[in-house]
């Protein structure tokens, strides 16, 4: 045996080497293939500020992910500000989530589950699609992840240096995103699911949670009025079964919108072997009794906590504020995939010929959902319409619906354009006023782009699209990604007469 397990651990290594390489090249394609979409676009500008603007964030109200805007500023300053650029910080954050899975999975489910796992983790189109885009949950994951393996070692080792490392890795991860708070709760239970096991630790546990709240404070000082308040975050409520099924097919399938049975089938059925069938082989459950069941079940115990208490305490604030979207959650991921390897491992004990075939089927899921998306324009193409418009030549006048997309269009313009803000709808301005604030904005222009892209968020009722075609003709209509482009003349219709007949 002790010969054996050196030859074991050099071909685990090797294994982990390939799937980083792997992992690497699948980030790398087509990274910058889709346009930047608001957001990425945001992130840019906010670390495009000076340093001094940058930490008045960490303690400002309302601002999320003030650690991620500070390291992209360093990183834009070595690398530039280019879609592949930036972009490049979250690859990196995503090839290192490989490795990091393969030393949590070690921990729960042993060298050949974690090694499948770290598979998975490499060819997952989620966290492939959040590694090549140019926000902080890439980085949210990695933080996660050591924080989640630093804490799993404290409650071994019990050292000081672990359980501070702990504190401060915690710490950062609240201030990369606001909703990494939710992996709290399932740190403070996974003590009680795996007691005796870490009862050493029970002092140092107590200390550090005790401790924890403080770098939480500055956030709770606005988050926690700001919950109580009727404030509306624009996102739609989700009743719990339904934020189970977006986050299924979103972690399984990303974005492709594909809803076959037989792709999601197979992740089903080894997410139930692996909550329900998993034990762990030590030994005790010969012994009987309840104890020993609960031995051999603790780590399908853990990571189904690891995967669902963050799941139901963010349902648990949606109640009084919706704000569920899946990327918010991508810290549970991990718990996923190790469960989808636990259920993998039920099946080498129980029908070992259908592991083979269940591996093939993911694998070619994740890469075909990988080839659709690296080969589809998924994200609103402001890229191709900066181009057009700039090519083009023709308009005076340039208006966003919504507006926040002219700092997405200037982006890939480069250059001056004069722009003018539509009229905001949707809080129930009637179609006289929109005419008079539309009247107002393109006042001595006689030829208007309207570039509309989730138009539905600024003018569901389509109004200011209305008192276009009503009041100009239409030149010219292109549509792109999620981004449509018009060119109005607003000229009478005499006029217009006269300069087509010139």
């Amino acid at each position: 045996m002790v010969s054996v397990w050196p030859g074991r651990m050099k071909v685990a290594r090797v294994t982990l080497l390939v799937l980083v390489v792997l992992a690497f090249a699948l980030r790398l394609y087509h990274l910058d293939y889709q346009s930047l979409w608001r957001d990425e676009v945001d992130a840019i500008l906010f670390a495009g500020r000076d340093l001094s603007g940058l930490l008045t964030l960490f303690v400002k109200p309302g601002h999320n992910g003030p650690l991620y805007y500070l390291i992209l500023h360093f990183w834009i300053g070595v690398v530039g500000d280019s879609e592949f650029s930036v972009r490049f910080l979250s690859l990196t954050c995503g090839v290192l989530a490989v490795p990091l899975m393969f030393r949590l999975g070690r921990r729960w489910v042993g060298q050949r589950g974690a090694l499948v796992a770290a598979f998975l983790c490499a060819t997952s189109p989620y966290l492939i699609w959040y590694s090549q885009e140019g926000k902080m949950y890439a980085l949210l994951l990695f933080f996660s992840m050591v924080s989640t393996y630093v804490y799993l070692l404290a409650l071994e080792r019990n050292r000081i240096y672990l359980w501070v490392s702990y504190l401060v890795l915690t710490a950062a991860s609240m201030y990369v995103h606001l909703l990494a708070v939710l992996l709290i709760p399932f740190h403070f239970l996974l003590f009680f699911v795996t007691w005796p096991r870490y009862r050493h630790a029970l002092k140092s546990w107590l200390a550090t949670f005790a401790i924890l709240a403080l770098p939480y404070v500055p956030l709770a000082r606005w988050q926690v009025p700001l919950l109580l308040s009727p404030f509306s975050t624009g996102h739609q409520f989700y009743a719990l079964h339904e934020m189970l099924t977006v986050l299924l097919f979103a972690f399984s399938l990303n974005v492709v919108p594909y809803r076959g049975l037989l792709p999601i089938a197979v992740f089903v059925f080894l997410l139930l072997a692996g909550l329900l069938l998993y034990k762990r082989n030590n030994g005790s459950a010969e012994a009987g009794g309840l104890g020993p069941i609960l031995e051999t079940r603790r780590e399908s115990i853990s990571l189904s906590s690891y995967l669902f208490v963050p799941i139901i305490c963010l349902f648990v604030i949606s109640l009084g504020m919706p704000i569920f979207t899946d990327r918010y959650l991508i810290t549970v991921v991990p718990a996923y995939l190790l469960l989808l390897s636990c259920g993998l491992l039920v099946l080498k004990q129980r029908f070992a010929p259908l592991v083979l075939v269940c591996l093939a089927s993911l694998l070619v899921s994740n890469l075909y959902m990988v080839s659709v998306q690296g080969h589809t324009k998924i994200k609103s193409d402001f890229r191709s319409a900066a181009e057009y418009v700039r090519d083009d030549g023709r308009g005076d006048l340039i208006m966003f619906l919504i507006p926040h997309g002219r700092r997405v269009f200037g982006y890939y313009y480069q250059g001056r354009f004069r722009w003018a803000e539509p009229p905001y709808t949707n809080g129930g301005m009637g179609a006289e006023e929109v005419a008079q604030a539309m009247e107002e904005a393109t006042a001595e222009h006689q030829e208007v782009w309207l570039i509309a892209s989730e138009a539905e968020l600024w003018d569901s009722r389509g109004l200011v699209k209305d008192w276009f075609d009503i009041n100009g003709a239409l030149l010219d209509h292109h549509s792109f990604a999620r981004v449509d482009v018009y060119l109005y003349s607003l000229e009478s219709g005499e006029a217009l007469l006269r300069r087509e007949i010139c």
